[in-house]
């Protein structure tokens, strides 16, 4: 027989991966990725000129560096098309969702039983 948490979770689970938008949080993903991997603001910035020049250069590392992420992503979808990238959010997304509910359920059932004793 099945428990009611398992059912919980289960029921959270199925909304959250019906629901989810993947490509928001790839994309998310992906602008943090850029972040970290391309270095900000150095010296040479000491006019308004170099100011410029090493913004239009920071700008295209940037979307080179992201067309790099987006083109290893399109390769691994290639490569390994039953697992791909947004199936992988969604999963993930499921099962935090899902030992989410489980977790408030058993919280919400301990509380109550608790007090009846």
């Amino acid at each position: 027989m099945f428990t009611l948490d398992w059912l919980c979770g289960q029921a959270a689970f199925i909304y959250t991966f019906n629901k989810i938008q993947p490509a928001v949080i790839v994309d998310r993903i992906v602008g943090a990725l850029v972040d970290t991997l391309v270095p900000g603001r150095g010296a040479g910035e000491s006019n308004w000129f170099w100011r410029n020049v090493r913004s239009l250069e920071r700008e295209s590392d940037r979307l080179s560096t992201e067309l790099d992420v987006r083109s290893y992503l399109r390769d691994w979808d290639k490569e390994f098309p039953y697992l791909h990238h947004e199936l992988i959010v969604r999963y993930i997304a499921g099962f935090l969702a899902s030992t989410a509910a489980m977790a408030a359920w058993g919280q919400l059932r301990s509380m109550f039983s608790s007090k009846r004793r």
